[in-house]
This record gives C-alpha cells, structure tokens and sequence, in this order.
C-alpha cells in the first residue's frame, strides 16, 4: 500500500495531485518539485493526527539532517531542548516529520548539543554558548560561559559611540551624524528630512533641547528681508554654549562676546573656529558642528547622541518626520508658519515684524519657466546626475521652483539653490567638482 493511503480518507488528496502534476508539467519534472508536494501532503496528514508510513529513503526525496541528529518520520512535535528537557513528556502536538536530536543530546535554538553544552537561561531569554546580551541602556554586558552561567561585566559606550541595535544585536556602535540643511529664502531640510519653507524675518531658535534637556547648546538665526518684503533669508547665526556667545554674521564675519576676532580662533578647549573653503567652520565637543556661507546657507550637524533631545526649526530627530512641526509647548502642528512662529525668540537688536507674508504665487507662465530653469537637478544627463541615487533632489528642485517664484527669477537664487544641492551632496560623500560648468553661474 501507498505511504499516504491512511490519510486519503481524512485530507483529500486531490488539489495535492493537481498541484504536483501543474508543477511537474510546467516545470520539467524536476524531482524536487515531487519532493514538495509530497512533503505538503504529508505535513498536513500528520497535523491532522494521522500516522504515514516512511515515504522517503537514501534516494527518493532524502532529507539531510545535520550533525547529531537523524531523520525521523514522525518525531514529536515538542522536542527536547536545553530550557526544556522534559517537553516531550507533556506533548499534546502531533508527530512531525523532521530531524530529532541523537540520544544524549538537546536542541540549542536550532543545534543538537551534547547536554554538558547546553547554553543559558537568562532575563527569561535563552542564550547559547558564546553568545552574549546587552541590556538597554548598554550599562551591562553579559557572555553565555561554557557552564551554563552568564558572566556579566560593566559597559560603557565611548564618547563618540551610542546605545542602539544594529544588525540585530544591541551594543555601543559609532554614532552618525545628522544633517538640518537652511537655504535660499529660506528652506529647512530638518535632521529627518522634511522640508519647510518659512518667511519670518524675527531671530529664530533653529535647534534647542526639548524641555530644557540638557545637551549644552542653542542656535538661533536672525532672518531679513531682501530687496521684498514677501520673502527672507538667513542674516546671521548664533550659537550659545558653556557661557560663550558666537555670533556668525554676514561676509563671514565672527564675534565672540561681542567682539570681533580673527580665524582661527578656539574661544575654549573643544571649540574652534575656521575658514575653510567657502564657510566658516564651528566645531564643538558637544557633538554639533555648523557652517555658514556668511550669506544665505547654513549646514547644522549634530552627533545621534542627542537624538530624540531636539527642538526648533531643524526639527526633533526622532526618526520621524511626523513630530518635526513640534512647538515649544510640546504640540504638534501641522502649519510651518504657526509652527516657524513659536520658535520666534525676542531680541532688542533686531527689530522686526513677527507677521509673516508668503510669498506671491506664480502665474502658470512664470512657474513653467521656473521649472525649466531648475530642471537642470533633475537631469539625468546633467552635472547633478551622480548624486541622485545618495541623495534625490526632488525636495531642493521644489524649494529652486518656490524661489524662482518668490524671487521674480532671480539668477543669484537659481545658483544659491544649485549650491546647495551641490553641498548636500558632497555632505552624503558625492563631490560634483566644477557643477557650474556651463550654467549660468
């Protein structure tokens, strides 16, 4: 009699044998595919309790078993394992088919082990020899020994490392850096990458800690009006920390305190000043670096240390662009000027209207002639091409278009926007070279 003959009268057999013969016709007749079939009757013959007769041998459908283990037709379905020995005994599962322990040894996750190598039970987790668990804050780290005992010792991540999971498995990893990029008149690319354009022309916390955390910095931007009084761009920059007062002002001048200084220039230990290439360079030990072209564009790097910490108009770091519009009372807004509103710090200095007007919207001619010009981001036989698989430039071709708009199709916008582009992707490891080659910038 057949191998299958008791279960006919429980699992009809017939969908079975069409899939089979679909199978074999349409894919040549290769064994393996009987093999399947065979082996998806058999597993629901026996998941409806039926008991088959052996089906397979060394040459017909064989099934490789592992070291220290042998095929079995109908193997418990609980077998023993090093938490639990005695599973076998309280079973209530059909047979299976499938590859059981040789005597004198248990499953290890999904290895036969000899019982004396049986891993360890830990914080209700079962760990195999050798491997190890970190708890959640990364303070403690512990190794699964050859005895069955997990050995714990004290961690701690290293200045530039953070706590996180990272293919699967939790530990101190070298933190990232996030980037909120500020252009144009002016656009935010906060550190998750939601873009929001905003014309207040007051002085603006750009990132802060969330209810007073305490990462040790601010940084504000005064915002004006340029030659319009429907739209702004950044003016100046300052940042605050460790009792320092760090003015970044137009044509890249610096002020510390007050005062004028000359670059280089490092005001405390773990804070220095540069000039290099077309920015002035600030980088802290408190994991934040900016740079500002001492015009219109301003980069705001910060370590993942203070992920989840940050506030402002450069967003919260969360991960998800979904709670970036938060104000500082907490609420989560969905309007960029109520939200660019709230983060409007007072200033003697820099007198200013808090209204904020948005810009004229294009007529249908002047926004196609918009799109033409910054199309030149897009092209994929441009000079912006190699960068568009790292970084997409759909958002800075919106925020070239808004400008266009804004501006009246100002030259000098065009090329801020395509400078911006051109930084961002040198930021993410393209370098464009000469990108204006043949523009008209």
């Amino acid at each position: 009699p057949s191998s299958f003959d008791k279960c006919h009268s429980v699992i009809n057999p017939q969908s079975y044998f069409d899939t089979c013969l679909y199978d074999l016709c349409a894919l040549n007749g290769g064994q393996e595919f009987l093999c399947a079939a065979l082996e998806a009757y058999a597993d629901a013959c026996q998941a409806a309790g039926m008991t088959l007769l052996p089906w397979r041998n060394a040459t017909f459908c064989p099934l490789k078993c592992p070291a220290n283990s042998y095929y079995d037709p109908c193997m418990t379905g609980c077998p023993a394992t090093c938490v639990d020995r005695q599973a076998p005994q309280n079973c209530s599962k059909p047979c299976v088919e499938g590859c059981a322990c040789t005597s004198g040894f248990l499953l290890s996750g999904d290895t036969c082990v000899p019982e004396a190598q049986c891993g360890c039970l830990f914080e209700d987790n079962y760990y195999s020899e050798g491997e190890y668990s970190v708890n959640e804050n990364c303070t403690r780290r512990c190794r699964c020994e050859a005895n069955g005992q997990m050995v714990c010792s004290a961690l701690s991540c290293g200045e530039d490392e953070v706590c996180k999971i990272q293919n699967g498995q939790r530990g101190c990893y070298p933190a990232i850096t996030a980037l909120c990029h500020i252009y144009g008149d002016p656009h935010y690319s906060t550190f998750d990458g939601k873009l929001h354009h905003f014309q207040g022309s007051c002085n603006y916390t750009v990132v802060t800690g969330c209810d007073n955390s305490s990462i040790g910095f601010s940084v504000t931007t005064r915002n004006k009006h340029r030659g319009s009084q429907s739209w702004t761009a950044l003016n100046s920059v300052a940042l605050s920390l460790e009792g320092l007062h760090i003015a970044l002002r137009e044509h890249k001048a610096v002020y510390i305190n007050g005062a004028l200084v000359s670059l280089p220039a490092s005001p405390t230990p773990g804070v220095t000043i540069s000039l290099s290439g077309s920015y002035v360079h600030v980088s802290t030990k408190l994991g934040l670096q900016l740079q500002f072209n001492g015009d219109h564009e301003l980069l705001v790097k910060v370590s993942e240390k203070h992920k989840g910490k940050l506030c402002g108009l450069c967003g919260t770091y969360t991960g998800s662009q979904q709670d970036d519009f938060m104000r500082p009372d907490g609420v989560v807004v969905p309007d960029f000027n109520d939200f660019g509103a709230s983060w409007m710090v007072p200033d003697d200095e820099w007198p200013c209207d808090p209204a904020i007007s948005p810009p004229a919207s294009c007529s249908p001619t002047e926004e196609e002639a918009a799109n033409k010009q910054c199309s030149i981001l897009t092209h994929l036989s441009g000079p912006f091409q190699p960068c568009h698989a790292v970084l997409p430039p759909q958002t800075y071709f919106e925020s070239c278009v808004y400008d266009q708009c804004a501006t009246g199709g100002s030259t000098e916008q065009l090329c801020n926007d395509l400078g911006a582009y051109a930084t961002a992707c040198a930021e993410a490891g393209v370098a464009l070279g000469d990108w204006s080659a043949g523009t008209v910038c």
